[in-house]
């Protein structure tokens, strides 16, 4: 009973204290038939910040309210704060001669608004029913209504949304101005929208480079930077259209889905870094950095995830959201610590552009923390937000200029790689044709070989017995033994140049001239003809087909044998010249050819005509003194 007794002493001392410093603080009035709209009232507000999350109503008469004036309003809650119970006293007065009403709204991040009226003899206290606008953006703000030249005083017990953006601005805006007054506070930060804007722009331009880089090189990479880029820009997109917006999106997104969401972003961005540089095969200290801070940062976030599932103290949560920053900031400061060691070019324009959001980002954060303006008045250069995205889009100018060279890098490798795949490919097939030559010309030996020893023994032995036969008959002699005996030695000879061409030691123009200079001089030996051989002293190496030796060597035995048949002349001379081309030039000294009575030639010129053009060689046969033949083939 006592201590009953005791209490309620307690609590009107407290409630005279409070009645004693309002008034001596003369909490002023504010007058509703001069409200406009979102007009400030931090300054005929009192304010009080209990530690008791669900604070009774009951006590509200004996707040120990700090006296308006003596304390400004900073923009932003601290994170203990956040845990706490904010309840705000001010006084209303209606000056006009009808019912007026306005819109009270303390701030944007509020889980509960409770509105209390204090009784006119200050000893009692009623709760408002909460009125709130027609409007989808409607949780911030309560109606309060006063009739003519009505007074009140009263009393918003505010619990806070879990967010570390809170803050405390109680505005009243006159109820027909509230539409305007809620369309002014989305249009009123037209500066951060057009760089917002401008910002979507490129992160939706990059996500879509992105996965058509994915789409046609299937590189992880790509997919994983444009997972990166949804949730960056994503969350800041969010963070500029939800600004100052009480629905219950923001609260969700404020109190924790931004963090999700900027960590999800963060750690496809240090899995991007990895397959992007290749750090597993070329950096393998840095990899281990990303590759263990990216799992970190994935803890944090599961940790972070349970916290806002679990624990109701916001502390917990904002230490581990702040430990995941740093966290970050060292991965970033030893990445670039690491990256500048290497004198690689590709790693310089991601660590140049790490530096920069590094940078930028620290001085974002600060500005949050410190609520520090740069500059006087109204201007984008005093949002925090403007230079954290300044910072992404540094990054992203020095990631694309790593992008075009590393692709530039890739095609000269492509190319290099094609080419010697091309070189490969074509070595591989000189070596198969040498092969099957080289087989080919084991098989004209071993055909020549066979000849020479088979049938050439076999007609040399027809040859020598049709010679002891005619030396035994004497002069009974019959006709075929001549003939059988000719014909062998025609036979013997024929097989010869056939053996000399399809061994393959021969297929040299050396090798050529000399075995025409051979039968040349034998050909003309035992007839009226003298023969002279102009050939050089030197005939330089090179290499003659079988096919094109004997087409040669058949055309020019047809034309010698032309001479000693047709020319009726004493002297042929053969004159050979070696260079470019090989050029067998034959001049005899006799009655020349009847270029209009080539009858009897016909068959020989033919042949001589078709051999030379099988072989790509030229024939040319004219009167000179003579005749003279001449047959020409480029080497």
């Amino acid at each position: 009973m006592r201590s009953r007794a005791a209490q309620i002493l307690l609590f009107s001392l407290l409630a005279l204290i409070g009645e004693v410093r309002a008034q001596a603080g003369r909490l002023p009035e504010v007058d509703l038939n001069r409200t406009g709209i979102l007009d400030d009232i931090s300054e005929n507000t009192a304010v009080y910040l209990s530690g008791t999350r669900n604070f009774p109503t009951d006590s509200l008469l004996s707040i120990p309210w700090t006296i308006p004036g003596f304390r400004k309003y900073t923009h932003f809650i601290s994170p203990r704060q956040v845990n706490m119970t904010a309840l705000l006293k001010f006084a209303l007065f209606n000056s006009g001669d009808s019912v007026q009403g306005v819109f009270f709204c303390p701030g944007f991040l509020f889980r509960t608004i409770r509105l209390f009226r204090l009784g006119d003899s200050g000893r009692s206290i009623t709760e408002l029913t909460p009125v709130l606008p027609r409007n989808s953006d409607s949780l911030g703000y309560r109606k309060i209504t006063l009739g003519p030249r009505e007074h009140a005083v009263l009393i918003a017990l505010l619990t806070f949304v879990k967010a570390s953006t809170n803050s405390l601005n109680p505005t009243l805006t006159r109820e027909s101005y509230i539409s305007q007054a809620i369309s002014l506070v989305h249009t009123n930060k037209t500066h951060n929208d057009v760089i917002s804007n401008l910002f979507a722009g490129i992160m939706l331009m990059m996500i879509f480079y992105a996965l058509s880089e994915y789409a046609q090189t299937a590189k992880p990479e790509f997919l994983h930077y444009a997972v990166y880029a949804i949730c960056i820009g994503s969350l800041l997109i969010l963070k500029s259209v939800l600004h100052n917006k009480a629905t219950t999106f923001n609260y969700l997104f404020e109190g924790w889905l931004d963090n999700i969401i900027f960590c999800i972003g963060y750690i496809f961005y240090i899995i991007f870094h990895r397959k992007f540089l290749e750090t597993e095969k070329n950096y393998p200290a840095l990899d281990r950095i990303l590759f263990w801070g990216s799992n970190a940062i994935i803890v944090m976030t599961v940790l972070y995830g349970l916290a806002v599932l679990a624990v109701s103290d916001f502390q917990v949560r904002n230490y581990i959201e702040n430990a995941t920053k740093y966290v970050l900031l060292l991965i970033s400061i030893l990445f670039i610590w690491k990256g500048l060691k290497y004198k690689d070019v590709l790693m310089n324009y991601i660590v140049y552009g790490n530096i920069s959001l590094c940078l930028l980002s620290i001085v974002s954060q600060a500005m949050i923390a410190t609520n520090f303006k740069p500059v006087n008045g109204t201007s984008i250069l005093n949002q925090a937000l403007f230079y954290y995205q300044a910072g992404i889009i540094v990054e992203l100018l020095f990631f694309l200029s790593a992008l075009t060279y590393k692709n530039k890098k890739e095609i000269i490798l492509s190319i290099q790689k094609e080419e010697k795949l091309k070189l490969e490919t074509e070595r591989k097939e000189l070596e198969k044709q040498v092969a099957v030559l080289a087989a080919k010309q084991d098989e004209r030996n071993r055909i020549s070989a066979d000849m020479h020893d088979e049938l050439g023994s076999g007609v040399t032995a027809i040859r020598l017995m049709s010679e002891i036969v005619k030396t035994k008959m004497k002069e009974q002699t019959l006709p075929e033994i001549d003939k059988i005996s000719h014909s062998a030695n025609e036979l013997l000879n024929k097989m010869n140049t056939i053996i000399w061409t399809m061994t393959s030691s021969n297929d040299s123009v050396e090798n050529l001239v000399a075995y025409i200079r051979s039968y040349a001089v034998e050909f003309f030996e035992n007839t009226a003809i003298d023969c002279y051989f102009n050939m050089p002293i030197a005939i330089p190496s090179r290499e003659i087909s079988g096919e094109k030796r004997r087409n040669i060597f058949l055309s020019v035995k047809e034309a010698l044998n032309n001479v000693l048949k047709h020319s009726q002349g004493s002297v042929v001379k053969i004159n050979v010249t070696v260079g470019d081309r090989l050029v067998i030039e034959i001049l005899d000294d006799g009655v020349g050819i009847n270029m209009e009575k080539l009858r009897k030639f016909g068959n020989g010129l033919n042949n001589m005509k078709r051999r030379m053009a099988s072989i790509d060689g030229e024939f040319n046969i004219e009167n000179h003194e003579g005749t003279r033949t001449r047959f020409q083939l480029a080497l």
